[in-house]
């Protein structure tokens, strides 16, 4: 799923990808700022926003604020629409066109990642959620998935870190974070890998430690 579909969903997170390619798409950091506001207010339940609330809540003139309403509007990153609502006109401003321009820009780097089937990522999440006790964050479920399509991890691997964390009681992100980088600058990218890995600790462990009758005496001499 893209940048611009997870939007269409109604999710308020701001890609990272807009920060990197901001030069890319932005004609001025003037105009970013104001095409967040739209951006905030097509993902919220706001229902509409002026350009005088604009001006004042970033502490510039209106005039500037429609300058800028204006460069998004030719740069294609923002629309201009009217609809009907109960025989009156609403005008609203639609801040998807920057996103799609966004996918756009990233998707030669999207058709060579792999493709995870969506029951795969549901049950990934439902698996961390159960043992986290608690609903992950957008920005979890976003690192989730960079962790899978960017870092190339393996859903069974992120799985198994997760089993780590829990065996260690230590139920957080970011622990499992650290497991998995760890792994990666052992090279393990693999399940195999790991299991290979525990087994070789527990047999590094001494299960059995035998006592000398030596020292059992001498324990027994305190006892005395």
């Amino acid at each position: 799923m893209n940048h611009s579909q997870y939007y269409q969903q109604g999710h308020l997170v701001l890609p990272p990808a807009l920060l990197f390619h901001f030069e890319e798409l932005f004609p001025s950091a003037d105009d970013f700022l104001v095409w967040q506001f739209f951006f905030y207010q097509n993902t919220s339940q706001l229902d509409s926003i002026a350009p005088s609330q604009i001006a004042q809540a970033t502490g510039k003139t209106v005039a500037t604020v429609n300058e800028a309403i204006e460069h998004l509007q030719e740069a294609g990153l923002l629309e201009f629409k009217t609809i009907n609502l109960a025989g009156e006109i609403e005008m609203i401003f639609d801040a998807l066109p920057a996103l799609e321009k966004l996918d756009a820009l990233l998707s030669p780097k999207l058709e060579t990642e792999p493709v995870l089937p969506s029951n795969d990522i549901k049950d990934l999440v439902a698996d961390f959620e159960r043992e986290l006790g608690r609903l992950l964050s957008p920005f979890e479920i976003e690192d989730l998935q960079k962790t899978i399509h960017e870092d190339h991890t393996s859903v069974e691997l992120v799985r198994a870190a997760l089993r780590e964390a829990v065996f260690n009681n230590k139920t957080n992100w970011r622990y499992i974070q650290a497991i998995l980088r760890n792994w990666r600058r052992e090279g393990i990218t693999t399940l195999a890998q790991v299991e290979a890995k525990n087994a070789e600790r527990e047999v590094q462990i001494p299960k059995n430690v035998t006592v000398s009758d030596d020292f059992l005496d001498a324990m027994n001499l305190w006892k005395e």
